[in-house]
């Protein structure tokens, strides 16, 4: 079982590596980088309040599934 510390490295390094795969980009790599960003921004400042575990789980684990998405289609488009 995953622990949420696990959970959030994941996604860091998830967000991270896009951010360095996003100069070998196009404009519509560009645009979901940024509404990633802010659902990101969202979800830590979420998770920071009275949520309970599942809550937090579900929207990091619903986020973790978005950015891997986009690091997927970011790599397509650089073959």
């Amino acid at each position: 079982m995953t622990t949420f510390k696990e959970l959030m490295d994941e996604l860091a390094q998830a967000r991270d590596e896009l951010r360095l795969q996003l100069h070998l980009g196009t404009k519509e790599a560009e645009d979901e980088w940024n509404e990633l960003t802010k659902e990101w921004d969202t979800f830590l400042s979420k998770s920071q309040f009275d949520k309970s575990a599942d809550e937090v789980g579900e929207a990091a684990r619903d986020l973790g599934l978005k950015m891997k998405a986009a690091y997927d289609r970011v790599k397509k488009a650089e073959s």
